[in-house]
């Protein structure tokens, strides 16, 4: 657990080297959005991440700070040829995502297995 406002957890998709998928539970905003950043850049730095399928399934609330987090994990992902993928949203935090326009920047799915899927082309 990062900050009382956001648990976070990584494992790697064994289908797909390189893949992580990152759950996050709770609220992402500027008390833990360094936080997520941080622990993303240790995933690529030292575990090998390239793409990156986030289950935004119990993600509660996501604020202008947390949705530029995830834009830059998206940018610096892409950078080094890899990939961002959202899955799960629920309609409160897709609604922010939509608002801003960002779902026209980011790889938004209905389920994870759809975001999965999407890998494979």
């Amino acid at each position: 657990m990062l900050d009382e406002t956001v648990q976070i957890a990584s494992s790697p998709i064994a289908e797909h080297p390189g893949c992580f998928l990152l759950t996050l539970e709770g609220d992402l905003d500027s008390t833990n959005a360094q936080d997520v950043i941080k622990f993303v850049q240790n995933l690529s730095e030292n575990e090998g991440l390239v793409h990156l399928v986030a289950d935004f399934s119990k993600l509660r609330y996501i604020n202008s700070t947390g949705l530029g987090t995830i834009l830059r994990i998206s940018k610096m992902l892409i950078s080094k040829k890899g990939s961002f993928k959202i899955a799960n949203p629920n309609e409160n935090v897709f609604e922010i995502i939509e608002i801003v326009g960002a779902n026209k920047l980011l790889d938004v799915y209905q389920t994870k297995e759809d975001a999965l899927e999407s890998l494979k082309s």
